[in-house]
């Protein structure tokens, strides 16, 4: 059994390939307005979905680490950083986070490399498709936005019954009474 994540990256890498009209397979490295190549055996398939499953999937881990790494650093501050005035709490987490912020960053910067630098090599074998298949090319499998849609309406009601609770219930702030005037 396959985890969601592995499933999750199969359908990326699934993005990447296409069957011309004949049902040869094609791997578009770029993007489907690039350089696409025919995948004629199984062993250069296999090879090239190797390659791209690992990066596809040390890509999205990147990206999901940039989050974390800028939001728990200010919460560690904002709760052990009590003493300091909040100017100084404040510059030392966007410092500490805008640091891992730009490591990962590099990182993906780095990993991009590898990758526009090793796609040629993996495809110097395989024949280039020419300019007039490329606008006949489908899909391996076709795609359902169904998902897509559900998460995103998920989402948009999670947010409105979030910010609706934080509205309704949030504390009031009254102005408690003045007691310093007195009346002379």
């Amino acid at each position: 059994m396959t985890s969601l994540f592995s499933r999750l990256i199969d359908k990326a890498v699934d993005l990447q390939f296409r069957k011309d009209p004949t049902g040869r397979l094609v791997f578009l490295p770029f993007g489907p307005r690039k350089k696409a190549c025919f995948v004629d055996s199984k062993a250069d398939e296999e090879k090239i979905r190797a390659f791209v499953k690992m990066y596809r999937s040390v890509s999205i881990l990147i990206s999901l680490l940039i989050y974390p790494s800028v939001y728990i650093p200010g919460m560690i501050l904002d709760i052990y950083g009590g003493l300091s005035p909040w100017q100084h709490r404040l510059t030392i987490t966007l410092g500490i986070s805008l640091f891992f912020w730009l490591v990962l960053i590099a990182l993906a910067i780095m990993l991009w490399a590898v990758y526009k630098a090793t796609v040629p090599g993996l495809t110097a074998s395989l024949t280039e498709v020419g300019p007039d298949l490329k606008d006949q090319l489908t899909e391996l499998s076709p795609r359902s936005r169904r998902p897509a849609l559900v998460f995103l309406f998920a989402g948009i009601a999670l947010l409105a019954v979030g910010v609706l609770v934080a509205t309704r219930y949030s504390p009031s702030r009254a102005c408690p009474p003045n007691a310093t005037s007195t009346s002379r």
